[in-house]
């Protein structure tokens, strides 16, 4: 044993302080003390108890296999034994941060950034996202630098553990583009789960009767990395995040998600998971988690076959044949189906960018003025993009102007208590207005002059790109659906692009 795993097993392995065994891991690996707490945060809400159906154990999430957070590679940089980690939260927090810095040496030519610099370890925090998708990678770092920029709490089996916001350069944050079309407008974003994980079909709405609850045991980045992971054989077409409700979609409503356990089922139904665990209700269950996925429920009663009933709304646990406990007795089913008939209820958040002639490549534009047709106004910021917050659900109209432009617009519905993308392109004063198909009026019995801009109205450009839809023990480790080979790495692609397949 090497003096670092002597001198813990002496001092702070028989610990029960969560924050004194955070400190001194971050001591001795010389890693900012706030992203190894924000890291058990998200993974875990700091449960030792935690076992996710990725084969991940304790506090940190530390993973069996070959992948990082890897358990074993964990355990050979603390020269200790795996089961250590497993049992002991101290070792366990000691393995996230021994990793921590291992990543953060490797990304910066065998050097440790300073731990007080902590915009300086997003590299490192990528590989704590458990996907080898870049894209993921850095989206999961910068949920992870946000979450440091919030402060965050939980209810432990040490009691009640806090850890107040730090203040992060905005810089570190990924850029924010808007997000490929989902079937779910109140979507944050669509991943593609591997095409090893599901059933590429063409169903509509009306071939899909059942809309199936379960909950991941683990966390919703956790649960995104696995849907992507060929190995895993198991798939939702929703997975709803705890602490605000934000919906990433990974499989097309279309196609069969393998998550029910029951293959008539699997055919038959949406399945939704929602992060956390069924052993505990209270930490996970929140009310912007209800509300968001009630919301999202709503919806698809709207375009599917789906009846508003616990007939047809269901929870894992009550699939014919089920061996799974999800949602558990904790998932309150009164308050969710109340939600579901007021169409979720709550607020939620619009944002976008304000870009030229194109939402996607175009150049951002700083300084725009954009207003809600309700009211509220702000102004587009130094990466074009612009938000309002705490909006009731219901239907707004955003508006954008900047000089030199015409004026541009965009219309979103709020279904849910996360984001809702709303971006607009503004197109030059010099081109003409967009063509809606109608001749200009004229009153002069004259033909309109194609040198006067006087002929032609003011028509305000099309609103932007909007959302598309034409219509173990529980939780995300269960599967059953046949492994069909195709066209896995395309579609895949598309997938990630938020590209329909053409039938």
């Amino acid at each position: 044993m090497t003096l670092l795993p002597l001198l813990l097993a002496l001092g702070t392995a028989q610990s029960h302080d969560l924050d004194d065994a955070f400190r001194q891991a971050a001591r001795d690996h010389q890693v900012p003390l706030p992203l190894l707490q924000a890291l058990g945060w998200e993974a875990t809400r700091w449960d030792q108890g935690a076992h996710t159906p990725w084969q991940g154990w304790g506090v940190m999430d530390l993973m069996e296999g070959q992948r990082d957070p890897g358990i074993e590679h964990a355990a050979r940089l603390l020269d200790v034994s795996p089961d250590l980690l497993i049992h002991d939260a101290t070792w366990n927090i000691q393995g996230g941060a021994a990793l921590l810095a291992w990543h953060a040496q490797a990304a910066n030519g065998g050097v440790l950034p300073d731990d007080e610099d902590i915009e300086a370890w997003w590299d490192a925090l990528r590989a704590f996202s458990r996907s080898d998708d870049p894209s993921w990678q850095a989206t999961y770092a910068s949920s992870i630098y946000r979450i440091v920029q919030d402060g965050f709490e939980a209810q432990t089996a040490w009691g009640p553990y806090a850890v107040a916001p730090v203040v992060v350069d905005s810089s570190v944050f990924e850029p924010v583009f808007p997000p490929p079309p989902t079937d779910y407008a109140g979507a944050y974003q669509f991943i593609s789960a591997s095409s090893s994980n599901y059933s590429d079909y063409s169903r509509s709405g009306s071939d899909i009767r059942y809309v199936i609850v379960h909950t991941v045991q683990g966390s919703y980045s956790g649960c995104i990395s696995w849907f992507q992971n060929s190995t895993a054989a198991v798939s939702a077409h929703y997975v709803v995040r705890s602490s605000d409700g934000q919906i990433t979609q990974m499989v097309w409503e279309e196609d069969v998600g393998w998550h029910a356990g029951n293959w008539e089922y699997n055919l038959a139904s949406i399945g939704i998971e929602h992060e956390g665990y069924v052993e505990s209700p209270g930490e996970w269950y929140t009310d912007a988690m209800y509300a968001s996925s009630a919301a999202l429920v709503a919806d698809i009663v709207s375009r599917t076959s789906v009846s508003a009933d616990r007939t047809h709304i269901l929870g894992h646990y009550e699939v014919p044949g089920a061996t799974h406990t999800d949602p558990g007795s904790g998932w309150d089913w009164d308050y969710y189906m109340s939600l579901i008939d007021g169409g979720g209820g709550g607020t939620g958040t619009l944002l976008g960018v304000v870009a030229d002639q194109d939402i996607y490549h175009g150049e951002r534009i700083v300084g725009a003025s954009v207003w809600l047709d309700s009211g509220g106004s702000t102004s587009s910021g130094s990466d074009g993009s612009w938000s309002f917050s705490d909006l009731p659900y219901d239907t707004y109209t955003v508006f954008a102007e900047a000089d030199g432009y015409q004026r541009g617009s965009c219309t979103k519905e709020i279904t849910s208590s996360s984001d809702h993308w709303c971006s607009i392109a503004l197109m030059p004063d010099d081109d003409p207005p967009f063509d809606t198909g109608d001749p200009p009026v004229d009153d002069t019995g004259d033909p309109p002059d194609p040198t006067d801009d006087t002929a032609v109205p003011d028509i305000p450009v099309p609103p932007g790109v909007h959302t598309r839809m034409d219509l173990s023990g529980s939780g995300c480790g269960c599967a059953s659906g046949p492994r069909v080979p195709g066209a896995g790495l395309f579609l895949g692609l598309l997938g990630l692009l938020g590209l329909r397949r053409r039938r």
